[in-house]
């Protein structure tokens, strides 16, 4: 339990300096993106489950919007092209999507014109690129990320899709949603999950806690495990196959609390470790120094041309990624999993109620 108490301390009381646990920092100041061509819609109240459908139905709505009008712009200008368009989807506590992945896109070679940049704008309905990064629920983010993309759909090219941290867990909700049978998927031929928060059990909530204060850790309340009485599913194994959608993660496992410790069947995951210490290397050696740690290992995979080039490499088929699979967990023992009676070990999900 001390493990568990210091983790749980540091992530509530020590903030790093700058981006703090941000699960997705914004690591350089891009140019500020147009707001959308549609009017934002105001999110749903969490309480009402109503208004939270009629919320989600509009960011949707604004999102096909914005989709629409930038397909109307280029229109006959990339039609059957089999050039791929990439749309980026930055993560909690973000800043426009154009400064976060200006060095990916870099190292991945992509013309500026095959770039498309998610605005979390569209799915909370603010003004402020952070507040709304923090403000936006999991199903907020899918469903505006769901109708940006059925915009882009009508120039006729594929769609690769790739985000970072809360951004990757979107994807990840929006694709299992095609996977169930929910339309969209057609045009997207594959995504790339970078570090994402896709933990689930005592984990998956310490990933949540930016629900409480904006400035922590936050996946949306990403919530991969559902039961019923007919028993529990999760919708990160075999991500994808259902509705075609070529699915891959890339970790690194330095970073420990902000991805995932366990490997779903049927998902590919890559590890990218950037060489330096561990979660639990800095906690009982530099303590003081675990959260800018934590800060550095996750935004490391934003700036390593191995993880550009396995995106390029999964994006075109050729299945050359260079990465090595991942083996195991991450550096977050099992024990921290199971913690709760009942939980992973028995298939179900103890997490408690988002505050989204």
């Amino acid at each position: 339990m001390i493990p568990v108490l210091a983790l749980a301390l540091a992530l509530l009381t020590e903030p790093a300096p700058g981006d703090g646990l941000r699960l997705a920092p914004d690591p350089s100041a891009g140019p500020a993106l147009a707001p959308s061509a549609a009017s934002p819609a105001s999110s749903g109240t969490p309480w009402l489950p109503v208004g939270a459908a009629l919320g989600g139905l509009a960011a949707g709505a604004a999102a096909l919007a914005a989709g629409f009008w930038t397909t109307r712009r280029e229109d006959g200008e990339a039609v059957g092209s089999a050039e791929p368009l990439v749309v980026f989807v930055p993560g909690h506590g973000s800043g426009p999507a154009a400064g976060v992945f200006a060095h990916l896109a870099m190292l991945m070679g992509i013309d500026p014109t095959d770039a498309r940049y998610f605005d979390y704008r569209w799915a909370d309905g603010g003004t402020d690129h952070v507040g709304a990064s923090q403000n936006a629920s999991i199903d907020e983010t899918a469903d505006a990320l769901a109708g940006y993309l059925a915009g882009l759909s009508a120039l006729g090219r594929p769609l690769y899709v790739v985000g970072f941290s809360k951004g990757g867990a979107g994807i990840a909700e929006l694709v299992a949603r095609w996977d169930r049978g929910q339309p969209g998927a057609a045009n997207v031929a594959g995504a790339a999950l970078l570090d994402p928060p896709l933990a689930s059990g005592i984990h998956g909530f310490l990933q949540s806690l930016g629900t409480l204060w904006g400035p922590l850790a936050d996946d949306g309340g990403y919530h991969p495990v559902g039961c019923s009485l007919w028993g529990c599913t999760d919708s990160r194994a075999h991500l994808g196959e259902t509705s075609g959608v070529q699915v891959m993660v890339v970790r690194n496992p330095q970073s420990g609390v902000t991805n995932f410790a366990d490997i779903p069947e049927g998902l590919t995951v890559y590890e990218a470790s950037d060489g330096g210490p561990g979660f639990w290397d800095t906690l009982f050696t530099r303590p003081w120094a675990l959260m800018s740690r934590i800060s550095e290992a996750h935004n490391a995979v934003l700036h390593d041309p191995r993880v550009a080039d396995c995106i390029v490499a999964e994006m075109w088929g050729t299945d050359s990624c260079s990465l090595p699979p991942a083996g195991g967990g991450s550096n977050v023992p099992s024990w921290l999993e199971n913690l709760v009676p009942g939980g992973e070990a028995a298939g179900a999900d103890p997490r408690l109620p988002s505050l989204v």
